[in-house]
């Protein structure tokens, strides 16, 4: 989720609880749970949680945009739609709609290198992609030196382990191993639990303190002695520069050092490969960090500012009857963070894949188990348009591109469900959002209540960052569903171990009650803005080029997330952490405080933010641009 929903207190005015008409008798509760599930609900379970766990394994990287996991979760999503039977949804017959996401950087090939010189006049030139990879967290820049070992970089005082004592490594290029040693229950640190050691972050700070000019990055030998050697994507530790030129090379290449040079155990034993420095450590928990004679390395990197093409993912199944050339949209982005960095909140564990279970593999399997459901049969009354967006993470783009480009005329396209974190079912209670976009919708949430037995909390309000956002803004009703938030919200701990899948189940038992209800009105429901007597953020509104953190924003203020470069809120002097406290002289109640005073201005206009940064309080005044389109 991009944007989230706002606190309970502040739409307590505009929330309408709607009691489940045919809640059990704790008689009929207690025989339910002694009978057995029927075989055709366990399948359903079982291939929602086959859906939702494999987009959130760590095969599948985050599904951040600039992953192999993104496509790998592109292939499962369109080999279910096929499985289903939809129609891929493009005009060309296909199932892709491609977008741009810029991400940052790119390596710029004739400028990265890594050249290795050993002894007896011994020159090593490493293959770009093959024996090595440049880091972006290191920096833009050529580093020489001499070549030292530090094992997994550690120096902890609580654990008594520095791998940096004794050995001075300023001016050096040095050989860092990736994770931490004893990767195994009984292990040091923490066993198989990822400990601080293990983050880059940490190993970045002490290459800094250290002096070193330079790194060679190689991978640990993982649970028992895994051989598999992969190289990381340049972006997979985050984009800003927080070391020196940094480059990831196979477990080989320092093998060949190894091999003229060995290192010295702790009982003077030669170590000649990776694969006995590593059993040496674990054996012994002793540093081995020293040089390595003869050897020096000159690592050279540059990268550039680059995009990827991502695609929102469309299948379609067909009304019959006289409103079948109007169309619902029932999306739920699939994109996520991949490794952290951009719109991590755990700021120290860049590296770590950032699974998205909650977020939002779950409204990706409500997608897809909808689509099963409905291209089953029997036909819907309009035209069902099922769309997986990616780039929600990066500020809604797939679905904003989705408007900007539609498929189907937006004319004729009647309402919009999202799916956006549904798979923490608690209390037996799913919010709906958005009810108040149309005159007829708490009659349809009304009806799929009396269906399911669900508690529901009907909130009329459509100020949530998530893809019904857009559609919302182009005047076309929305409902979005949504479990609520967790601590581990945009963090590596986000995996489908968490989550409440037969709860997932049940919210899609009751989205699906919502669809047909939503399907099967007799006229297009009639729009309403969700906050009235207030002009309405639409299309045009003006750019400011910020981001917010509404995961830490309430009535205390909005917490400025990102703010993107060369935009009016750069110019301004916001920075990331600052939190705006008043919008154009007026109190913050939410995020939807400076979107509607956003869509009441126009380009050109002085927007006046009142800004606490750290204890200190200040105005700042943003001159807002030409919108974005």
């Amino acid at each position: 989720m991009e944007l989230l929903l706002g606190r309970a207190s502040r739409i307590a005015g505009r929330v309408l609880c709607l009691q489940t008409l045919l809640a059990l008798t704790g008689a009929q509760a207690a025989a339910q749970e002694s009978a057995s599930v029927s075989p055709e609900r366990a399948e359903i379970v079982r291939r929602v949680t086959h859906d939702i766990t494999l987009l959130a394994s760590e095969e599948f990287e985050g599904r951040g945009v600039e992953t192999k996991g993104i496509e790998l979760s592109a292939q499962h999503i369109l080999k279910e739609y096929e499985a289903a039977g939809l129609k891929p949804g493009m005009p060309d017959g296909t199932w892709r709609q491609a977008f741009e996401v810029p991400i940052g950087d790119t390596v710029i090939s004739d400028s990265t290198a890594v050249t290795l010189q050993g002894p007896g006049g011994v020159q090593l030139q490493l293959k770009l992609g093959e024996q090595f990879q440049p880091i972006r967290r290191g920096k833009n820049g050529e580093a020489t030196g001499g070549v030292a070992f530090v094992g997994y970089g550690i120096s902890s005082a609580e654990d008594k382990y520095d791998e940096y004592a004794g050995v001075d490594v300023k001016g050096k290029v040095v050989v860092l191993i990736r994770r931490e040693p004893q990767n195994r229950p009984d292990g040091a640190f923490r066993g198989q639990e990822t400990s601080p050691n293990a983050y880059i972050d940490r190993k970045l700070e002490l290459i800094r303190n250290s002096g070193a000019v330079g790194v060679l990055f190689v991978n640990d030998m993982g649970a028992e002695g895994d051989e598999s050697d992969e190289l990381a994507d340049p972006s997979s530790f985050g984009n800003d520069e927080s070391a020196v030129p940094f480059a990831h090379v196979k477990r080989a290449v320092v093998d060949e050092m190894l091999k003229s040079a060995p290192l010295k155990g702790a009982d003077g034993q030669s170590l000649a490969s990776l694969k006995d420095v590593c059993a040496a450590i674990d054996q012994t928990l002793k540093p081995l960090s020293q040089e390595i004679p003869g050897w020096s390395a000159t690592v050279s990197t540059r990268f550039e500012a680059n995009s990827v093409t991502a695609y929102n993912l469309i299948g379609v199944v067909e009304g019959e009857g006289p409103l079948a050339d109007e169309t619902i949209v029932i999306g739920g982005h699939y994109d996520h963070l991949g490794f952290g960095g951009y719109g991590s909140r755990a700021a120290t564990r860049t590296g770590e894949v950032h699974n998205g279970a909650d977020d939002n593999a779950s409204g990706t399997a409500a997608v897809m188990e909808l689509a099963r459901r409905f291209a089953a049969g029997p036909k819907p009354r309009r035209r069902l348009v099922f769309i997986c967006f990616s780039g929600e993470e990066r500020g809604l783009l797939g679905s904003a591109h989705y408007v900007r480009e539609p498929v189907f005329p937006l004319d004729k396209t009647v309402a919009m469900l999202n799916f956006d974190m549904i798979g923490n079912l608690r209390n037996n209670n799913v919010e709906v959002g958005g009810v108040g976009t149309a005159a007829e919708f708490a009659e349809v949430v009304k009806k799929a209540d009396e269906a399911i037995s669900v508690d529901v909390t009907a909130v009329e309000s459509a100020f949530a960052g998530s893809d019904h956002l857009p559609f919302y803004q182009r005047q076309i009703p929305v409902m979005f569903c949504f479990t609520g938030m967790t601590e581990i919200y945009h963090t590596p701990d986000d995996d489908a171990k968490t989550l409440n899948m037969e709860g997932a189940v049940l919210v899609i038992d009751y989205s699906e009650q919502l669809l047909r209800g939503m399907s099967d009105l007799p006229a297009r429901p009639a729009f309403a803005s969700s906050q009235p007597g207030r002009r309405r953020a639409g299309p045009r509104t003006p750019y400011l080029g910020l981001q917010p953190d509404l995961a830490a924003s309430g009535e205390n203020g909005i917490v400025v997330r990102t703010v993107r470069p060369e935009s009016p809120a750069a110019a301004a002097g916001l920075q990331t952490g600052d939190v705006i406290v008043k919008v154009a002289d007026k109190e913050v109640e939410g995020y939807q405080t400076l979107i509607e005073t956003l869509g009441a201005a126009k380009a050109g206009d002085k927007l006046k933010l009142t800004v606490k940064r750290g204890e200190a309080t200040m105005d700042i005044e943003a001159t807002l641009g030409e919108p974005r389109r």
